[in-house]
């Protein structure tokens, strides 16, 4: 599971470096519809984060919001959940609160998350039973129970 977090994060990363390219320049933005937009960037980062993870995995199935859904990955034990370009919107708008998504599920559990935003920098990453951080270093809930007392 370790390995599969190693991957998720590398193409996470590497995807995230091809956002930035796209951020506050020009690039070509759709409405997918409900007023869902897509741009350049998230195709190009969904292309990129699926080649990574199948080719490291190619048993696992994928499910990702940029591409057509398959049935075959319902027949898969592990499948990799993505979002290449979570926050479309705030990414358009030049605000730097988008990430990439990138998750693995087993038998429909969660097993492996990383969240990465490419302006900060800033790297989440869990895995089952191992906890969460956030670049590198263990993160944890807060135990406080009203906002007021953080």
């Amino acid at each position: 599971m370790i390995s599969e977090l190693n991957i998720a994060k590398d193409a996470a990363i590497e995807a995230g470096g091809l956002i930035l390219k796209y951020y506050k320049a020009d690039y070509e933005i759709k409405d997918k519809g409900y007023h869902n937009p897509v741009t350049t960037a998230d195709h190009a980062a969904d292309a990129r984060v699926k080649e990574i993870l199948m080719e490291s995995c190619p048993e696992y199935g994928w499910l990702s919001e940029e591409t057509v859904d398959s049935p075959d990955r319902l027949k898969k034990e592990r499948v990799w959940v993505v979002d290449p370009l979570d926050g479309t919107k705030e990414f358009i708008e030049g605000v730097p609160h988008f990430v990439v998504s990138i998750a693995l599920v087993e038998d429909g559990e969660p097993i492996v998350g990383v969240l990465y935003n490419p302006v900060t920098t800033e790297t989440f990453t869990a895995a089952k039973g191992k906890g969460a951080q956030l670049n590198g270093e263990p993160i944890r809930c807060s135990t406080k129970e009203n906002v007021k007392d953080m």
